[in-house]
C-alpha cells in the first residue's frame, strides 16, 4: 500500500464525537490529493456515532480515506453473530452507539451504508515511510503477519514498545493519553488523546508534523491550553471522566 504526493494525516479515536471531528476536518481542509487515515474506534462511548459515520461518508467524497479497524469496530461487527457478542458490545459503548440511531436502538436501525463502512476497515495501512494501525504491533513481524489482537487490543506501553524492524514510523491510537498530549517516542506515536473523556481529538500530519486538536464540543485547542479534566469532573459532580 502506498501514499500520494499530498498530505498523510492520521486522526485518533473519534469515539462518537462528531463536533470534534467536524472541527478538526474544517481546520485541516483536506483536498483531493490528501489522505486521511482514521485509526479506528470511530464509534461508541460518545453520543454521535451515527453522525460520525455520516461525516466519514461525506469525507470520502473530498479526499482519500483509510479506515483502520479498532477493537470497537471489531465488537460492533461481532455483535451480529449472537446475543452474547451483542451484550458484550452493548456494555463496551455499543448501547450509546445504537441510541444515536434510535431509542431504544436495535442492530436493524443501522443502515447498510454504515455496516459497509465498518466492513471496509483494514487492519493496518502502510506507506513508504509510515505504518498506521489501531493499537500496537510486534516489532519483529511484517504487518501482514501481525496477530489481530496485537493490532486492535494491546495497550501501547512506552517502556515496552520497540521500533518496527522496517524502520518505518508507527502511528497508533487506542491507549488513551489522558493528559491530552501525543505520546511520541520518535519511532512510534500514540495519538488517542481521550476526546470523549473531555480530552482532545488529535490529527497529526505525518508529512509535516502539524497537529490539530479539538474538544468534544468542537472547539479547537489553543497553544498551551490544558485539558481541565479534573475541573470538569468537579463541575459535573463526578470524578469518573
Amino acid at each position: 500500500m502506498s501514499s500520494s504526493t499530498g498530505r498523510v494525516i492520521a486522526i485518533g479515536d473519534v469515539h462518537g464525537c462528531v463536533h470534534a471531528l467536524d472541527a478538526v476536518l474544517d481546520a485541516i481542509a483536506p483536498t483531493a490529493a490528501d489522505q486521511i487515515v482514521l485509526l479506528g474506534d470511530m464509534i461508541d462511548n460518545g453520543r454521535e456515532s451515527k453522525e460520525v459515520l455520516d461525516r466519514i461518508l461525506k469525507l470520502q467524497q473530498q479526499c482519500r480515506v483509510v479506515l483502520i479497524e479498532g477493537n470497537h469496530e471489531e465488537m460492533m461487527l461481532r455483535a451480529r453473530a449472537n446475543e452474547a457478542d451483542l451484550n458484550y458490545w452493548m456494555n463496551c459503548g455499543g448501547a450509546v452507539t445504537l441510541t444515536s440511531y434510535h431509542f431504544p436502538g436495535r442492530l436493524k436501525d443501522i443502515p447498510d451504508a454504515h455496516w459497509q463502512l465498518i466492513e471496509s476497515c483494514v487492519p493496518y495501512y502502510e506507506t513508504a515511510d509510515d505504518i498506521f494501525t489501531h493499537a500496537n504491533y510486534l516489532p519483529e513481524l511484517p504487518m501482514s503477519e501481525q496477530p489481530p489482537h496485537e493490532l486492535r487490543w494491546t495497550l501501547f506501553e512506552p517502556q515496552e514498545v520497540r521500533p518496527h524492524f522496517s524502520g518505518k514510523r508507527v502511528t497508533v491510537g487506542h491507549t488513551e493519553q489522558r493528559n491530552g498530549e501525543i505520546l511520541d517516542l520518535g519511532f512510534a506515536a500514540c495519538i488517542d488523546t481521550a476526546c470523549w473523556r473531555y480530552g482532545w481529538l488529535t490529527a497529526l500530519d505525518r508529512t509535516t508534523g502539524e497537529i490539530w486538536q479539538a474538544s468534544k464540543w468542537g472547539v479547537m485547542r489553543e497553544a498551551g491550553e490544558e485539558v481541565h479534566r479534573e475541573a470538569l469532573g468537579e463541575l459535573i459532580g463526578t470524578r469518573a471522566i
